[in-house]
């Protein structure tokens, strides 16, 4: 096909006797020049030349050129038919017509592969015509019809005419539409006043235009769809050494495109909306009060909201880990010393259950209001925490059926006696042995050893301990001083923030120096300062080691004037380095307490509501530690727990798109839930045969619930929108779970 423009033209007698159309401009250029176009040049660049041999040249502008058979020259036609300011259309049949401007195809609508676009130029030209007539018809089209949706630009360019107008409140006829067109300067490109006069003859009625709108548009998605299908296919042919994914998505977003823009819904009247919502009511109540939502698996939430329903977007309207709970003077271990819960802030770093340093990601406003209990440790720990703070704890059948195992035992290992996550509420329901002894339940496993940084030390940290116990030498208040501590006995706080090697060789030191091995194997350290005796402490726990802490008058003093500090802890490995205590350390260390990595939940009383607060830390587990002690806090998983409870339970299909953690740590997470098998012991390597065992049994339950999860990072709304809608189509999609929104991008 070709497509040749007239700005003017000569004429020659032909040997028969006709005119010989001579084109001004005899070769055809490329896109970047639009020389011998026209005004549309658009759509001659579009147009397709016939077959024949073709010659690359040099356009005047400098833009390559082709030169094509000039099938245009020397056609036959007669006089009458030409006239300048047209175009010469030719197809492949050596069909030639001249066409005026406005009886021209859209550039986006040339034939491909030789066939006529989806189109209707009557329900365009009836459209335009009622717009031109009623103004009633134009504020119908406007809801339809965009003027990306006309087949002929031209037809386009009357419809933006139209609507400036009507937008400024003046009439649209075709004389006010005529002069605008020539304010403009685009008159001639139209088809010039009479064409405008010809859409009004041609329209039959003025009321029908919504209908004809709707006619047009449904032509233009036809063709939306084709011009898909032409890029899809090009990109398919385009893409050699590209990422296969990236084109699939880009085709993907093609087709969605179609049908992207819908006509808009029409307002109602809430008579009208009465009758269909009293309808819904019925049908609910005729349940009798069964569940019709997405069940969350939290039976109060279920009972206010009756489940998720669809159309719903819920926003978990809470901080992240709202769980953890804690008042507000709760001190808080960080890498270079201590804080509380109520003076933390973002961007700080606390520590982690690992020992290592963790930042704070996110931190909520003081709370109210809230339930609180005081939690109890058998080292003489107290944590004040809400209703709902959760603790990973180890029951007394979860301690022997691991002892059991730990022997090949695996009879008593099942889903009941495994650690679990409980509230604090739970454990105060169940905190002693329902046997008769009623013995304490439940423990809390030790922190592991601080990892921080070798640290630039004044003094060698064995050194300093030998002389904080012998504290009454002269050479110890001289370094105490130096330090910055004069007259005092005190671990400083760059000595507790070193490294393990540094802070093992300060322990060793003041053992060697003021320690002593209990006869039943427990290693003590006695001092007369109650500040001495909670740096020692410090340095204990931060090595890992479950302390405690006692006192008792000096004999022959008032208790007011001399009281003795003692700390005890029961460490497994060597803590000495001078040889005497090493032998009598290895002699005795076998008749300690053999449970030295917890500590006992010795009791949980609520107290009076008080100030709380919680953050989150971003490390892997989500944990940091709380107290004095150390003591690890538990992380709660809701929107893992809804995904739970719809997908696993109620066989809904569920879908998680997770921008934080990988899908590995996801199904993890979800398996130890589900076989209740801890998460550290997948994590460390440490599971046991019967772990492994309820892990499979579990596992093939598990893998058949409907639950897909992405964890692709940088999602946009447009890539969740498109996998929900294949999910939709597939597998019945009923709920989505995106974690979390702050992390998505814009796609621009």
């Amino acid at each position: 096909m070709c497509l040749t423009w007239l700005p003017d033209w000569r004429a020659r007698r032909g040997p028969a006797g006709g005119e010989t159309i001579r084109c001004p401009q005899q070769v055809d250029c490329c896109a970047a020049c639009p020389c011998g176009f026209g005004p549309f040049p658009e759509v001659a660049v579009h147009s397709r030349s016939p077959p024949g041999p073709q010659q690359s040249s040099t356009c005047p502008t400098g833009s390559p050129r082709r030169r094509t058979q000039r099938s245009l020259v020397g056609r036959r036609l007669t006089p009458e038919a030409v006239r300048p300011g047209c175009y010469i259309w030719s197809d492949t049949d050596e069909r030639s017509q001249v066409v005026s401007v406005a009886e021209l195809p859209s550039a986006q609508s040339v034939p491909e592969f030789d066939r006529t676009p989806p189109q209707d130029i009557e329900a365009e030209k009836s459209v335009l015509g009622g717009m031109l007539l009623s103004k009633d018809a134009i504020a119908e089209v406007i809801e339809t019809l965009r003027s990306g949706d006309f087949y002929r630009p031209a037809h386009a360019t009357i419809h933006d005419v139209i609507l400036d107008l009507y937008a400024r409140g003046e009439p649209a006829d075709p004389v006010t539409v005529s002069a605008e067109l020539t304010r403009k300067g685009e008159l001639v490109r139209v088809g010039g006043a009479p064409y405008l006069h010809t859409l009004v003859a041609t329209v039959p009625t003025a009321a029908n235009a919504a209908y004809y709108a709707r006619i047009v548009r449904e032509r233009a998605v036809l063709r939306r769809l084709v011009e898909a299908g032409t890029r899809i296919v090009q990109l398919g042919y385009a893409g050699r050494g590209g990422e296969v994914d990236d084109l699939v998505d880009a085709a993907q977003e093609e087709v969605y495109a179609v049908t992207e823009r819908r006509g808009s819904t029409d307002y109602a009247r809430l008579s009208e909306i009465m009758q269909g919502a009293l309808d819904e009511i019925e049908a609910i109540s005729s349940r009798g009060g069964e569940m019709v939502g997405v069940p969350t698996g939290f039976a109060d939430l279920d009972e206010l909201t009756n489940g998720l329903h669809p159309g719903q977007m819920i926003i978990l309207a809470a901080r992240p880990a709202i769980g953890k709970a804690l008042a507000v003077d709760t001190p808080l271990p960080t890498p270079t010393g201590w804080t509380t819960m109520g003076e933390v802030a973002v961007g700080d770093f606390l520590i982690g259950a690992d020992g290592r340093p963790t930042r704070v990601i996110a931190a909520t406003d003081v709370m109210e209001g809230r339930p609180c209990y005081e939690v109890v440790f058998s080292d003489g720990t107290v944590i004040v925490a809400d209703e709902q703070h959760q603790w990973l704890t180890e029951t007394r059948a979860s301690r022997q059926s691991a002892r059991a195992a730990s022997v090949g035992n695996h009879r008593y290992r099942n889903l009941r006696t495994c650690a679990a996550v409980r509230t604090t509420q739970e454990i105060a329901e169940t905190l002693r042995c329902p046997a008769v002894d009623r013995r304490l339940d439940h423990s809390v496993a030790n922190v592991a050893p601080l990892q921080l940084p070798e640290a630039d030390l004044p003094l060698p940290p064995y050194a300093l301990g030998v002389r904080l116990g012998d504290g009454a030498s002269k050479a110890a208040h001289s370094s105490f001083r130096a330090m910055g501590v004069p007259g005092a006995k005190r671990i400083p706080t760059v000595y507790l923030r070193a490294s393990e090697s540094q802070r093992r060789a300060l322990l060793a030191g003041l053992l060697d120096a003021d320690g002593s091995i209990a006869p039943y194997g427990a290693v003590q350290f006695t001092t007369m300062s109650r500040k001495l005796a909670g740096d020692v402490r410090e340095l204990v726990v931060g090595l890992g080691y479950r302390c405690g802490m006692s006192s008792q008058p000096v004999k022959g003093r008032s208790p007011a004037s001399s009281t003795a500090f003692t700390i005890t802890f029961s460490p497994q490995d060597q803590v000495f380095r001078l040889q005497r205590k090493k032998v009598l350390h290895r002699e005795r260390s076998g008749r300690a307490l053999r449970r030295v990595n917890s500590r006992f939940i010795v009791d949980v009383r609520p107290v009076s509501s008080t100030r709380v607060r919680c953050v989150e830390v971003d490390n892997d587990r989500h944990l940091y530690l709380a107290s004095r002690s150390m003591i690890p806090t538990h992380n709660s998983t809701l929107g893992l727990d809804l995904a739970r409870s719809a997908a696993v339970k109620h066989g809904l299909t569920t879908a998680i798109f997770s921008l934080e953690m990988t899908r590995n740590e996801i199904t993890m997470r979800l398996l130890s839930a589900e076989a209740r098998v801890a998460l550290h012991h997948m994590r460390s390597g440490t599971m046991t045969d019967e772990d492994w065992t309820r892990l499979a049994r579990r596992m093939s339950e598990v893998a058949e619930a409907p639950l897909f999860i992405d964890d692709s990072p940088n999602m946009t709304m447009m890539e969740i929108r498109a996998k929900c809608r294949r999910l939709k189509q597939r597998h019945d999609l009923r709920m989505v779970i995106v974690d979390y929104m702050q992390l998505m991008t814009s796609g621009k």
